[in-house]
């Protein structure tokens, strides 16, 4: 199998810890919070109860924050582990270290974190994520989470993150909103008609995110037990909702059932810039809330990422070459790609400000070499394996590490394993210093978290 002695880019390379290195923790989060819609200011208190599932103890935990890089975050409270003040540390713009004392394996710490959110416009790919644009809130990547220690980074996905037990929102609102105003997956209560409290929760996610918008109209559908809300408010959502009712059959069949008991799609205040995908939840933006690419694109994040995790900033392709493979999977069409550079580039390939992208759409940029190039190498692999046995393989990746984590490496050596036809001359032709790991010299991805 080849093996590379190349490096991609190192010197721009901010990402300190591989996600592979994360601490073995479980994770439930519960978030009480309370939000001012006119203003965009959250007044949220955090408990995260971890424990600690590996061998040693830990010293630390490591939490992505990525609102302080936009200028949103106040923390002007304690931060208290066990009922004890702590003093804490931003070893990067927004990875906060809090320390654990030595938390001993199977023993579980509970760390209280009260924040402030001042939501605005945020640049470039955030405007779907955490942002405020025409009367609509939105909060992707938006309290602290376990993560590694990394920094943000304005072009690819600036978050890693790991799947919780449990993510609880309970959200209360200072004016009287309709029951459709907060769109979030997991809806466990909500007001009647009209009110002020909504209660949502979901379980083994790696993520959490949710959209207000006052004018919202909802639209749903049952996709073989699973419900789909939209939310729209400048088109009607019937369309948005019939694609994505294909997606998730089409992309259940290709790749195993939707494990979820909802999917909820919302419509963002953002005219352009980029959708944004979350388990069980994705934020479209205006100009794309029916579009069949993108709601098929990310609809199978659900599958990669969602359910299938990677280190989204070192091999960013595990995801979004799998998504673009995926939409264009079910639209029947093919790829249309100029990239000179190897699919499982790093996002730091590409430079680019913390919150500001870099060359998203030029022949040598992030789209044409991870997304479109990406879908051109899937098809290669397909088309030598044949389809049959490359669905079966990935169907049995994905149940094997389901809600866990994976590497390029292990996924390659997966698939080299379930056929009989030579991969490694595609391999060459399309990745750079890469390894395939077959499991008889090593073990498939363990869960992390």
């Amino acid at each position: 199998m080849a093996t590379l002695a190349l490096a991609l880019m190192a010197s721009f390379a901010p990402a300190l810890v591989r996600a592979a290195d994360a601490p073995r923790v479980s994770q439930r989060y519960s978030i009480v919070a309370t939000l001012d819609v006119q203003t965009g200011r959250l007044d949220a208190v955090e408990e995260l109860r971890l424990t600690n599932r590996s061998s040693r103890p830990l010293e630390h935990v490591d939490l992505s924050v990525i609102p302080r890089a936009l200028g949103y975050l106040t923390m002007d409270e304690p931060i208290v582990v066990d009922g004890e003040e702590v003093s804490t540390e931003w070893t990067t713009s927004i990875n906060l270290r809090v320390p654990l004392d030595g938390l001993q394996p199977r023993e579980t710490a509970t760390i209280r974190l009260p924040f402030r959110l001042d939501i605005a416009r945020s640049p470039d790919a955030f405007t779907a994520r955490t942002s405020a644009e025409n009367g609509v809130l939105s909060f992707g990547q938006w309290f602290p989470i376990v993560s590694t220690e990394h920094d943000v980074y304005g072009l690819g996905d600036p978050q890693i993150s790991f799947t919780a037990e449990e993510i609880r929102l309970e959200l209360q609102t200072t004016d009287a909103l309709g029951r459709d105003a907060i769109a979030c997956p997991g809806l466990v209560s909500a007001p009647e008609a009209t009110g002020t409290a909504w209660v949502c929760e979901s379980t083994d996610v790696r993520d959490f995110s949710f959209v207000v918008n006052p004018r919202f109209r909802l639209t749903q559908r049952d996709v073989d037990g699973t419900e789909v809300r939209v939310y729209t408010e400048t088109v009607s959502g019937e369309v948005t909702a019939d694609l994505a009712q294909q997606a998730l059959i089409g992309l259940s069949e290709a790749f195993g059932r939707y494990p979820w008991d909802d999917l909820v799609l919302a419509e963002v205040g953002s005219g352009g810039g980029f959708s944004m995908e979350y388990p069980r939840m994705i934020h479209l933006t205006r100009d794309k809330v029916a579009d069949t690419y993108v709601v098929y694109h990310e609809v199978a994040h659900q599958w990669f990422y969602g359910q299938l995790g990677n280190d989204q900033q070192r091999e960013p392709w595990l995801d979004e070459g799998f998504a673009d493979f995926s939409a264009r999977w079910l639209m029947g069409i093919g790829e249309n790609q100029c990239s000179s550079r190897p699919v499982n580039s790093e996002v730091f390939a590409w430079e680019a400000d913390a919150t500001k992208g870099g060359d998203w759409t030029s022949c040598d940029g992030y789209f044409h070499a991870v997304f479109y190039k990406g879908t051109e190498f899937l098809n290669a692999v397909r088309a030598a394996m044949g389809n049959d046995v490359f669905f079966a393989a990935m169907r049995e990746w994905i149940a094997q590490n389901q809600f866990g984590t994976t590497t390029g490496a292990r996924l390659l050596g997966h698939l080299t394993d379930r056929t009989d036809a030579d991969l490694v001359p595609i391999f060459d032709a399309y990745l750079a210093d890469y390894e395939v790991v077959g499991p008889a010299r090593r073990p498939a991805t363990q869960r992390l978290l």
